[in-house]
């Protein structure tokens, strides 16, 4: 996967490279940082290069080193296949943490709402209890003002009488 030129180049800079407590240091003597690549020759193989070449772009002031070297060996035809299923995993799996977080979220408000809406049940309900027991007073005045009025015409017709 990868070229001719940069296989005789990671050679030529592995002979400066050394190893001090660990940590790889490249010919200007400044530890190296781990990178993944992510062209599509080789997507997500590691490698290591000198963090002034990083900065050279950056100042030009500063003497740009050219140290890199592959931290992995070079991906079987495969590869690329294997590592694009695994992300579209991940990113299945993401999409599906994102709609369950919405449904979740969706179910709290709807929750919400049922609560709101059993209080206005439950007041509608008090109220109409309240109102039942008003007509039952109002329907035993009447009924008491009607016999009043029923026994005062029985009355009034025995007087006539």
């Amino acid at each position: 996967m990868s070229s001719s030129s940069s296989t005789s180049r990671n050679q030529l800079q592995m002979t400066c490279a050394q190893v001090r407590e660990g940590v790889k240091l490249c010919d200007c003597d400044v530890p190296t940082k781990e990178h993944a690549c992510w062209k599509i020759t080789n997507p997500g193989r590691r490698f290591w290069n000198c963090q002034n070449s990083l900065i050279g772009y950056l100042h030009t002031r500063l003497k740009k080193c050219n140290f890199f070297e592959w931290k992995d060996a070079e991906h079987e035809e495969g590869y690329c296949k294997n590592i694009l299923y695994s992300l579209k995993q991940k990113l299945d799996a993401k999409e599906d943490l994102f709609e369950m977080k919405n449904l979740r979220i969706k179910i709290v408000e709807v929750e919400f709402l049922m609560s709101q809406e059993k209080c206005k049940v439950t007041k509608s309900e008090k109220d109409i209890s309240d109102l039942r027991k008003a007509i039952g007073r109002y329907m035993m005045i009447v009924t008491l003002l009607f016999n009043g009025l029923v026994f005062y015409v029985l009355k009034l017709g025995s007087d006539y009488s």
